[in-house]
């Protein structure tokens, strides 16, 4: 996860920056007020960073199960505990699969592992 986080700031630093200044200075009303530059922020990671868009893809009915959790336990968070970890579990086998397919591609890549038999 640290590789995609990377690729994250490294594409959308602004946006990041952004958002995350918007919530720091919008304590009670960040959910309305910042909607804007979460929807920049999401587009951003979407085109250019390839795990966000697939964890997005794969996992979107996981995501909504969280946050609706979140919307109805907002006093109380810690009750969504398990719909975090299903979120965890379906982001690391998203993130999985993404470094299964990079060692293919780079064994089919290089030179020196071609068959010939």
């Amino acid at each position: 996860m640290d590789q995609t986080l990377d690729e994250v700031n490294k594409h959308c630093a602004d946006q990041v920056h952004a958002y995350a200044t918007c919530v720091d200075n919008n304590e009670n009303t960040w959910k309305v007020g910042c909607v804007d530059l979460r929807k920049a922020l999401t587009k951003c990671t979407d085109e250019n960073v390839t795990l966000m868009k697939m964890v997005r893809l794969s996992c979107q009915p996981v995501i909504d199960r969280y946050q609706e959790c979140l919307r109805k336990n907002e006093k109380d968070p810690t009750v969504c505990i398990d719909s975090l970890r299903d979120l965890y579990q379906c982001t690391e086998g998203v993130g999985q699969m993404q470094e299964k397919m990079n060692a293919l591609k780079a064994k089919h890549q290089d030179p020196r592992t071609v068959d010939t038999k």
